[in-house]
């Protein structure tokens, strides 16, 4: 499994760096899967199966240190524009949005969180 980039506000212990199965909340209720790598999105982890699922964090129901989020200030523009750039290039090639635990949706989800947690973040 490929680890996450480490991020000092994280607990190191979890995930481990050693291929491992997870068991998550689906549709379907309780789903496994394999893990091949863990990346940041915006706002949260993404755990990618070998199967080419894309679980967030927060599904995750095996015992694990609780989720971090990213707050809207420690994205840079940079991140968000190449998210933009991703979430663009999926919808010119055709894919859906609506078929869940696939990347589109992954990355529609992490911008829309992005975006209500930044204009959140300025009304209060």
């Amino acid at each position: 499994m490929r680890p996450t980039e480490k991020r000092p506000d994280v607990h190191p212990k979890w995930p481990s760096e050693e291929a491992q199965i997870i068991t998550f909340s689906s549709r379907g209720g309780s789903a496994t899967g394999v893990v091949k790598e863990v990346r940041w999105g915006l706002v949260w982890r993404d755990f990618i199966l070998e199967d080419g699922r894309v679980i967030p964090e927060h599904k995750i129901l095996s015992e694990h240190e609780s989720p971090v989020w990213r707050k809207p200030q420690d994205i840079s523009q940079d991140e968000r524009e190449a998210c933009e750039r991703r979430l663009a290039s999926m919808a010119d090639a055709g894919l859906d949005p609506r078929d869940e635990e696939q990347s589109f949706r992954a990355e529609l989800n992490q911008y829309l969180a992005y975006t209500y947690l930044r204009f959140k973040g300025g009304s209060a």
